[in-house]
């Protein structure tokens, strides 16, 4: 779980609500997202600058009527003259009746006889509980992101108190280690469906999912193959939600236990597993720090034993993700000591910890994911590796 809340803490593409399946307004995202192209600015892009900043007011925007309950209390009440609304909000009549007027030209407002109402749009966004998980998250990161260049040099100050992280309320808070759970299974579905849809198993399984959640991609294995029993290993905060949801599956265990800090055959008490699967942890540590995991969870894999893992990974190129650019940057002023994942790194930590690296796609425009086996004479790989579900039949 320390690992997958990097993957949750608001500042990668992933976390987007488009992204996830839910419903911002188009035209309220910005003009490249999701086209693989670069948001800086390009040479003659005379609009870029008032793109830049149209885009972050209009973020400041959303979250304030986020914040301030307004969209909920039109989604409560249909539809409110200004000054009720204001009234509701315990906010100022003339700067909500301004609020309300740019959340028209974005398209969440519109203007009725009998006062404010939501549109469409906004009902969807005022409704929809992904797209609420993700403003919430937006809320908390938003003023760190504004303040970045304080960051910058508290950091620089060596005797600076290290700040709390969010790491550390999941850790403590069961209303945190909540919310942070439903977000994670909110931006996991669709990577789960592609990671699985490459995959079957040759065998009947043992698998771990280590930082597992709430379990979904254990549910989402069970309910895919019938042959499979699967352990999510979590922090007992997030245990505790994982075993209420995965309740009702009879082939899911939920243990208590951490990686970064627990050896993994003391965790799973000696046995081997047939499959690990790590997703968005190795991203968030040290160069060091990931080979060393992946070498002690290599050891816990079975003769034929597969590990599969999905994390953000720079190209490094000229085409590299904004995304996981600007997610280095949010971890980095939080005290964050790794570094991005690069490609071929990825594919190393495989072979530095003795496992034939076997394959290697893009799950997502930021995450790829890569399998390795534990290769051994007369013993077939766990995992069989499919074609791409949309790769065309050979002439």
């Amino acid at each position: 779980m320390l690992g997958s809340l990097h993957e949750a803490d608001g500042n990668a593409g992933e976390g987007s609500t488009a992204r996830s399946g839910h419903t911002l307004p188009q035209h309220l995202l910005p003009d490249s997202a999701g086209s693989g192209q670069p948001l800086a600015f390009e040479p003659g892009d005379e609009d870029g600058w008032h793109r830049l900043a149209r885009g972050y007011r209009l973020a400041g925007l959303l979250l304030t009527a986020h914040r301030m309950g307004l969209l909920r209390t039109l989604a409560e009440h249909g539809a409110l003259p200004v000054d009720r609304l204001a009234h509701e909000l315990v906010a100022d009549t003339r700067l909500v009746a301004a609020i309300c007027r740019a959340l028209r030209g974005a398209g969440l407002l519109l203007a009725a006889d009998d006062g404010w109402r939501l549109s469409p749009a906004g009902q969807r966004l005022a409704t929809d509980p992904g797209a609420i998980l993700e403003l919430d998250a937006m809320s908390e990161d938003y003023q760190r992101w504004g303040q970045l260049d304080h960051y910058a040099r508290t950091l620089a100050d060596e005797r600076h108190d290290k700040p709390r992280t969010y790491e550390e309320e999941v850790a403590s808070s069961e209303h945190a280690a909540r919310r942070y759970a439903s977000r994670l299974t909110n931006r996991r579905r669709q990577q789960v469906d592609r990671l699985l849809a490459r995959v079957e198993p040759t065998r009947p399984l043992v698998l771990l999912d280590a930082w597992g959640g709430d379990g979904y991609l254990a549910r989402a294995v069970c309910a895919r193959w019938k042959q499979v029993t699967c352990t999510v290993l979590e922090i007992p905060t997030i245990a505790r939600i994982a075993r209420e949801a995965c309740a009702g599956y009879p082939r899911i265990a939920v243990v208590t236990g951490d990686l970064l800090r627990d050896d993994p055959g003391m965790v799973l008490g000696g046995h081997t597993v047939d499959v690990v699967v790590i997703s968005h942890v190795l991203q968030s540590l040290s160069a060091r720090r990931r080979r060393e995991l992946a070498v002690q969870v290599s050891r816990v894999l079975a003769p034929g034993g597969c590990l599969l893992f999905s994390e953000y990974v720079l190209r490094w190129n000229d085409r590299d993700s904004l995304d996981v650019l600007l997610w280095a940057v949010g971890r980095t002023s939080a005290s964050w000591q790794g570094e991005p994942l690069q490609a071929a790194e990825q594919d190393m930590l495989l072979r530095g910890s003795g496992l034939a690296a076997v394959d290697a796609w893009w799950v997502t425009e930021t995450t790829r994911a890569v399998l390795g086996v534990k290769t051994a004479a007369g013993i077939t790989p766990a995992l069989r590796v499919l074609a791409p579900p949309d790769a065309g039949h050979a002439g």
